[in-house]
């Protein structure tokens, strides 16, 4: 640029003032981050932006916590040798960025090869300064590396602290969008779930004659997989099943729809039922994850003789209330369907006779806690059965689920209930 003749060039710009610009620059352009984003990413390259223009570095990485935990949930790294790609919390428990972020004090120190941050490069300076929200709660770190010895000053550890005061609230309005925005995913596949479990229950209980049925089922908040199921077959015989698979959500409503379509396959060629359970077995080890599996109770009723076959999968073993006051439990058979790839089932026998009441239940009636954590238990229930014997079957059912209730610290998962009384 030219001057005129009869003007004096400017002032040579000191270092103490470019100090001042360059920091000007950096926080002018994290208020307009703030305006202008709510995206954790956007904001989390902008804030390594600004820092560049702060303080110089070979590395750099910004983490952010989650708001209701003490894990990282958002990070970007800078340069070389950052954390490893892929993991879930990227900062080292005895690290000086967990030492910042608990202390919520600012750590400067000579980078050792004995500490665990230090470990991922040859850096010889290490800063790392918590980003602190207006709630004065830790919402993360910013860290900065250098080759150089004494890199960092108490200047830059002024000039990033202010960084972090600056973007703090635009971290915190984008963790709520991204809550707000997770939660109405979440409450859609709930939805979504709710709506594939309330068709997969029967609507209605068949009337068989000898017999009072009834049925309940109860749906938790976050909707798990408990499910039961009437199935007609030939020469007054009825199937019932009960189950419950392990997980919650849309997944867990998908995984009943599965095992039901191919129980009905199976059922529908007339096999033996730990035939059944076999073969359903293997088609739930072949189709679903590791560590997924379904507890699962099958039984073939006979109604004109009363006689019944069945096959316990690892399920909650129901309890026949005999008129004598005797009471069995229904537990021959084998593992949950999808533990193992060929595990032997067995079938029990037993009969109902007139006055006999046969109870088949799912974790969330027995495992239902109190506010000390104490269990429901077999014995209560058994007890509210032993009381409610002579009333109905909607009765027994109305009973039960009310006793649960008034004991259950709120529903921590779905409670499923069927009674047939011999009559």
């Amino acid at each position: 640029m030219a001057w005129m003749a009869d003007s004096a060039p400017p002032e040579p710009i000191d270092a103490s003032t470019d100090d001042a610009l360059r920091a000007a620059r950096a926080l002018v352009g994290a208020y307009r981050l703030s305006a202008e984003s709510n995206d954790v990413d956007v904001i989390l390259n902008g804030v390594l932006d600004a820092v560049a223009e702060l303080v110089s570095y070979d590395a750099a990485g910004v983490y952010v916590l989650g708001r209701s935990s003490s894990q990282v949930r958002h990070w970007r790294w800078r340069g070389e040798a950052g954390p490893a790609v892929g993991r879930r919390d990227p900062v080292e428990k005895r690290g000086i960025v967990a030492s910042a972020m608990t202390t919520a004090r600012p750590v400067l120190v000579r980078c050792r090869e004995d500490e665990p941050d230090a470990s991922r490069g040859a850096f010889e300076s290490c800063l790392v300064v918590p980003v602190i929200g207006l709630s004065h709660a830790v919402m993360g770190a910013i860290e900065l590396r250098s080759l150089t010895p004494r890199a960092f000053d108490a200047r830059a550890v002024e000039l990033v602290e202010t960084l972090g005061t600056v973007v703090a609230g635009t971290i915190e309005r984008a963790r709520l969008k991204e809550e707000v925005r997770d939660k109405r995913r979440i409450d859609s596949e709930l939805l979504v779930a709710r709506q594939v479990m309330t068709e997969l229950i029967p609507r209605d209980i068949p009337s068989l004659e000898g017999f009072d049925i009834a049925g309940v089922n109860e749906a938790s908040f976050e909707v798990g997989g408990d499910y039961y199921e009437f199935i007609p077959l030939p020469d007054d015989r009825w199937g019932i099943i009960i189950a419950d698979v392990v997980g919650k959500g849309i997944g867990a409503a998908l995984l009943v729809s599965a095992i039901r379509a191919s129980l009905y396959a199976l059922v529908g060629r007339e096999l033996a039922a730990r035939a059944v359970m076999r073969r359903a077995n293997r088609f739930f080890y072949d189709s679903v994850e590791e560590g997924r599996y379904v507890t699962l109770f099958y039984a073939v009723l006979d109604v004109p003789s009363r006689r019944m076959i069945y096959v316990n999968a690892g399920h909650q073993p129901p309890m026949v209330l005999r008129d004598n006051g005797e009471v069995e439990a229904l537990s021959s058979g084998g593992v949950p369907l999808g533990m193992f790839s060929a595990p032997r089932y067995f079938e029990g026998i037993t009969s109902l006779d007139q006055g006999d009441v046969m109870v088949l239940y799912t974790d969330g009636i027995v495992e239902s806690s109190d506010a000390r954590d104490e269990y429901y238990g077999h014995d209560r229930l058994t007890t509210i059965l032993g009381g409610a014997r002579g009333e109905s079957a909607e009765e027994i059912c109305h009973r039960v689920m009310e006793d649960v209730r008034s004991f259950s610290f709120g529903n921590q998962d779905d409670r499923t209930l069927l009674v047939l009384k011999a009559i």
